[in-house]
């Protein structure tokens, strides 16, 4: 997922065979003489379980751009326009290390010298003057079905990506798809039932740019920026998160599960220095049936901010910059998508539909909805090169039009549609 917005807005080994592990001979009769006792039976040393743990470490570097077209934008004098743009995207450092018994995974990210941050802004240019840990973790295998995860990881509050999209959908700029933060997580996964349960004491940390609390990945709880109307001085604490997932139908044609995930967590308010809470449930069904694959959706978050002024609303911030959010709605989420046999060509297609919206409590404030259609485009000679394209269609919708950003998910924006075209087009070495 990135930005679209303008701020003010990317991993096994197999066990040593037996005979690396050190057998023991079977000692032979010489050469024409009759045996006179049977060969003793092989008995295999003590198992070594430092040399027995043959692991693997993976490093990538991904170097992407975009090119995107507004057609809700506004010029300098507040004239509307479409604009258009090609620029940097980001450049990524992944390291994937995985073997019989540990694994883990860090990755790395620097933005900057794109138009999403460009002078008018604030920023001066240049690539790196935004960067982040996007998330680096650390595991153990308990079992075959058992592991323990511990560092800035994703959050187990249903799948990691609930659709397609690069961008992801209204979950993620609501702070509950694609959650990167700072814990220790639990996990049992058999072949029709998968456990997860996370305990996190905060989230990832904000590294640099010139956000007061935005410069990471994910959607968070965070400190508003100075240009951020009504903004809250928040911050999310002792976070349990879990979810449970059965495979209701699994034929090997047709898949079917079904995940129920629970998230619970504090928030303090550094104005009042008052403690609130925040709980968020969600019931998805996921499924796929030759090329063809679906999700369902359904999510209810009530957010108690404790904030000196307005309790109907709280900050979030990512990628840099910050913005509103409702405290209190329900979030509906779908998509189709499909698997394309392109036949001799030399890329695989996958194409998705899909519609969020989220309907808010408080009186007065307008749904958020998002719109989107789009396409990834995945190399055959090892999908080293990937393109993903997506016409977006949004309304109160901070990525999506201009003079949304600040409040749209929050009260709203103008309550008008939006639209907008993105394309990502990267190479993963």
């Amino acid at each position: 997922m990135l930005p679209i917005f303008v701020p003010a807005a990317l991993l096994v080994a197999a066990p040593a065979p037996a005979s690396a592990q050190g057998a023991a001979e079977i000692p032979t009769c010489p050469e024409g003489q009759p045996c006179t006792a049977a060969a003793p039976t092989p008995v295999p040393p003590p198992a070594d379980p430092v040399r027995a743990t043959k692991g693997k470490l993976d490093l990538g570097v991904t170097v992407r751009g975009r090119a995107d077209v507004r057609f809700n934008d506004v010029g300098g004098a507040g004239q509307r326009r479409t604009s258009s743009h090609l620029s940097f995207d980001t450049v990524a450092l992944t390291a994937d290390y995985d073997s019989d018994r540990f694994f883990g995974a860090a990755q790395y990210r620097f933005y900057g010298a794109s138009f999403i941050y460009g002078k008018s802004g604030g920023y001066e240019g240049y690539p790196g003057e935004v960067q982040f840990l996007m998330y680096a973790y650390a595991g153990a295998k308990l079992s075959a079905a058992d592991s323990v995860t511990v560092g800035i990881q994703p959050v187990p509050f249903d799948d990691r990506y609930w659709g397609g999209s690069i961008l992801d959908d209204l979950g993620f700029v609501y702070g509950m798809e694609e959650v990167y933060n700072l814990g220790i997580k639990y996990k049992r996964q058999t072949s029709d039932l998968r456990v997860e349960l996370g305990f996190f004491p905060g989230s990832g940390p904000a590294v640099m740019g010139i956000s007061r609390d935005g410069a990471r990945y994910s959607t968070n709880i965070a400190k508003a920026d100075n240009y951020l109307a009504d903004g809250s001085q928040n911050d999310e604490r002792n976070m349990v998160i879990g979810n449970v997932q059965y495979a209701l139908v699994d034929n090997g044609t047709t898949k079917l599960k079904a995940t129920a995930s629970g998230w619970v967590s504090s928030i303090y308010n550094f104005d009042t220095r008052r403690t609130g809470s925040k709980h968020v449930l969600a019931f998805s069904l996921t499924g796929s049936h030759g090329p063809w694959s679906a999700k369902a959706l359904v999510s209810r978050q009530d957010i108690d901010p404790r904030n000196p002024g307005r309790n109907d609303m709280i900050t979030v911030s990512g990628f840099d910059a910050s913005y509103n959010i409702a405290a209190k709605g329900t979030y509906a989420f779908g998509e189709v998508g499909r698997t394309v046999d392109t036949g001799k060509l030399p890329f695989d297609v996958f194409v998705y539909a899909n519609y969020g919206r989220f309907m808010k409590d408080a009186a007065g404030f307008r749904d958020s909805e998002r719109f989107d259609l789009g396409a990834v485009w995945t190399s055959k000679d090892k999908g080293r090169v990937k393109v993903y394209s997506e016409l977006l269609l949004g309304r109160n919708d901070p990525y999506v039009g201009a003079g949304q950003y600040a409040s749209g998910a929050a009260q709203g924006g103008d309550d008008k549609w939006k639209a907008a075209f993105m394309m990502i087009f990267g190479y993963y070495f």
